[in-house]
């Protein structure tokens, strides 16, 4: 932070006189501050305490049984937009206080920290110049910057509401066409990358296209198609052997492309999704295709009735195809470019990108969007006339694979040595209450239990002991 603020006050002074006041245009700053505080027990490994059966000698006989989680973290998130030129504009993202490569979170109860702790923690996640009507057409903007809509099944890069609060960004150029009735949106950058050697360069690019349809104020649909590249490391045009040790010089080609669209009419609102992976993995020595596919539908009806207020059921289902039977390495799972789909309070909250994931990471049990996946929930919400700032839910939620051989724990037909399981990850039962107090200020509580499902207690053994997760947690969001 103190550099940034050096270096602009540097620029500042040497900038002729006469370009000072031009140096900053039009400078705006907005952001968010938000607080997360989560209580929760048995997360990682569904058990409270040892169970006795199995030879625990006491209450303290098993002392990785402890696992309990009491925590409360803020992240900040600051934008500086302003005009370099009349139609060339500059944004600046500062975040503090978000887990996974996004700064570090100050845990609530921990000590004081100093300027220079502060500034080692805050990382510049947008860094990027938007040019106005490239050919007279296009908008583009160039650099790191964020990408999609919160809760997307296939694209998203952002800040995110999980454990732990992460933020992820996208290297990338992006160009915006907004005509009458569609809007084209283009990217093609990179999510990694490496120095370039003999051998090749092990970097990853993200192409894509997005066409939006804005004829119909109740329906609006969109096309998309994303293709990510992942450069081989071996020697050009070699293919992988293994038992050679050649490692294989032809890149992987992975594509998704779906429709998705947003009705609402009256009280009706709705949302239904279709996508498909095609494309070839070449990483492996026999090379395989994707041919994974996902489909995602959503449905709510908000009911006014006088005197008592507004209330809204709703109900959702996903399914997300699985791997058959072990042979073609996942690539029939279902897969997103980097998705935001965490449905349920829980499950949502500990998905693979949070500080903890649900099951420790094991077996992936973990919310991954809809791979490998069909997952269903239905609910209420309901804001009274009295407290039109108020409104209260209660949810049901249940998970579970659609395959289980490529988890590594069983296979279909079951195979000597193997073990058929049960498909079923949990169920879930959340109650929420948000209190709106403005616009930009909301506060919301959750309390939830998980019930692990079949599954678990098939990969535990019959005589472990079993025990729900457990979470209270309140949150609190400050935009400015």
């Amino acid at each position: 932070m103190k550099k940034l603020l050096g270096t602009t006050l540097a620029l500042a002074m040497f900038v002729p006189a006469g370009a000072n006041a031009e140096l900053l245009k039009n400078f705006k700053v907005s952001g968010n501050l938000d607080i997360q505080t989560t209580s929760a027990r048995n997360v990682v490994d569904f058990v409270t305490r040892p169970n006795h059966a199995t030879g625990g000698a006491g209450p303290g006989a098993a002392a990785t049984n402890n696992d309990r989680i009491g925590h409360a973290t803020t992240r900040v998130i600051v934008k500086t937009d302003w005009d370099i030129l009349d139609d060339v504009h500059a944004r600046v993202t500062l975040v503090k206080g978000a887990e996974g490569g996004a700064g570090a979170a100050r845990v609530y109860g921990a000590g004081a920290q100093s300027v220079n702790d502060i500034q080692d923690a805050t990382i510049l996640q947008e860094a990027n110049v938007k040019i106005d009507k490239v050919f007279s057409l296009l908008d583009v903007t160039a650099g790191r910057q964020f990408y999609g809509e919160e809760g997307d099944l296939v694209i998203y890069y952002g800040p995110r509401d999980a454990y732990g609060m992460r933020v992820d960004a996208l290297d990338i150029f992006r160009a915006d066409w907004n005509g009458e009735h569609m809007m084209v949106t283009g990217i093609a950058g990179k999510t990694a990358d490496t120095v370039v050697t003999a051998n090749g360069n092990a970097a990853t690019d993200l192409r894509g296209v997005a066409v939006s349809c804005k004829m119909h104020e109740m329906v609006k649909p969109t096309l998309y198609v994303y293709n990510q590249v992942v450069h081989a490391v071996g020697g050009l045009g070699v293919t992988t052997d293994g038992g050679n040790g050649r490692v294989s010089g032809k890149n992987t080609n992975f594509w998704i492309a779906g429709l998705k669209a947003k009705l609402a009419m009256g009280g009706l609102s709705a949302h239904a999704e279709f996508a498909m992976n095609r494309g070839e993995d070449r990483t492996a020595a026999v090379n395989t295709s994707y041919k994974g596919w996902a489909m995602l539908g959503k449905a709510a009806y908000k009911l006014d009735v006088p005197n008592l207020g507004m209330l809204t059921p709703w109900g959702e289902f996903g399914y997300g195809t699985g791997d058959s039977n072990g042979t073609y390495a996942g690539n029939r799972n279902f897969r997103s470019v980097n998705t935001d789909y965490r449905p349920g309070g829980i499950y949502g909250r500990f998905d693979t990108g949070a500080a903890i994931a649900l099951g420790g990471g094991a077996n992936a049990l973990a919310s991954n969007g809809l791979s490998n996946r069909t997952i269903w929930g239905i609910g209420l919400k309901a804001t009274p006339a009295a407290l039109d700032k108020l409104t209260a839910g209660v949810a049901f939620w249940r998970y579970a694979f659609n395959r289980l051989s490529d988890n590594g724990i069983t296979a279909d037909p079951p195979e000597a040595g193997w073990t058929r399981h049960s498909r079923n990850i949990g169920s879930e039962v959340d109650v929420t209450a948000e209190w709106k107090h403005s616009e930009n200020v909301s506060l919301k509580a959750t309390a939830g239990t998980f019930k692990p499902g079949a599954y678990i207690a098939d990969v535990k053994g019959a005589n472990a002991a079993l025990n729900p997760v457990v979470m209270l947690a309140g949150d609190v969001s400050i935009k400015f």
